[in-house]
């Protein structure tokens, strides 16, 4: 399933970007803990994506985007389109039993489309998100075949995962950029986001130190996550790179991987209200290509949970 549907989804970026503007740009970001080393929790996560050059948009979506909150009409805008999915396991995944003080089995697949203006201070950036939690999604299938490829242990617990359940999410975030120096800049950010997939709010900082720093904002990651940009522009004369540091604290006022499913009995745990994320990586680009790369660890999500989770995550993008 997941294979068609990423041909399907690059057949449209083709054909969508045929006639686009030369800083239209398609990525794809991999996280997975195996980077790290743990098969757990957050243990996998995949999107595809594509951004479109400055107020090169489809006009429908761009006219929709200038009617939300924040946007004026006379702002620059890139619209972006992706496709993804992730999958949430127990830590003791050979054993075919409910494990009821351990998070739920659950698999994401899911559209998003996002509005984002920026200038070299600031980016806001609206998300809209909808797709299926539950067997629908297939990471029972993704997960098992994945592991039967690599030689590892194949997954037993997944009659347990959540029931298939519509998914939404609607967020809005904002970064703000200081440059001290002429090779530094820290990034502030604060967002919100609501929906049955998670209701949260979002502060924090990243600190990057290198060259041509304008290029973007952060490397990009599958949310909740520290923002980054999902486009990138050449900056100077030359390569762009640099190293950073970031943080993220957020408030969880809801978290359907972990609350269980919302309008019928699934298993659930006792979620911790306050969760953090230290993130470190580099970024390298040139004028078309960008590779990106986090390590990523967070704080316990849930009540009972033994140890943090680690995830790294890749990003490789290239302008069209």
């Amino acid at each position: 399933m997941q294979r068609p549907a990423i041909t399907a989804l690059l057949t449209c970026l083709l054909i969508s970007t045929a006639h686009t503007a030369d800083d239209a740009v398609v990525s794809l970001i991999v996280e997975n803990d195996v980077i790290t080393g743990t098969d757990r929790h957050y243990t996998s996560g995949v999107l595809l994506s594509y951004v479109s050059g400055l107020d090169e948009g489809p006009p429908g979506a761009e006219n929709f985007g200038r009617k939300l909150f924040f946007i004026d009409d006379d702002d620059q805008m890139h619209v972006g389109f992706s496709l993804g999915h992730e999958i949430y396991t127990p830590k003791d995944i050979s054993n075919p039993d409910l494990i009821v003080d351990d998070r739920p089995y659950a698999g994401h697949l899911y559209g998003a489309v996002d509005f984002t203006i920026s200038d070299d201070y600031e980016l806001s950036t609206w998300r809209i998100n909808m797709g299926i939690v539950g067997p629908s999604a297939r990471a029972e299938d993704i997960q098992s075949d994945l592991h039967r490829e690599i030689g590892s242990p194949i997954p037993r617990g997944w009659e347990h995962q959540l029931d298939d359940e519509f998914a939404w999410g609607l967020m809005y975030e904002k970064q703000w950029q200081w440059r001290p120096r002429k090779n530094t800049s820290f990034l502030p950010h604060a967002g919100v986001s609501i929906g049955n997939v998670s209701t949260h709010a979002t502060v924090g900082a990243m600190f990057r130190v290198g060259r041509n720093l304008d290029a973007d904002y952060g490397p990009p990651r599958l949310r909740p996550a520290l923002p980054g940009s999902l486009f990138f522009k050449p900056d100077g004369d030359g390569t762009t790179w640099y190293f950073y540091l970031g943080v993220d604290g957020r408030y969880v006022a809801q978290n359907l991987f972990l609350d269980g499913n919302t309008s019928k009995d699934s298993h659930s745990v006792s979620r911790k209200n306050w969760v953090g994320d230290f993130q470190a990586g580099f970024v390298i680009n040139n004028r078309r290509l960008r590779l990106a790369y986090s390590h990523v660890i967070r704080s316990k999500e849930f009540e009972g949970q033994d140890e943090r989770s680690r995830f790294g995550s890749v990003t490789l993008a290239v302008r069209i």
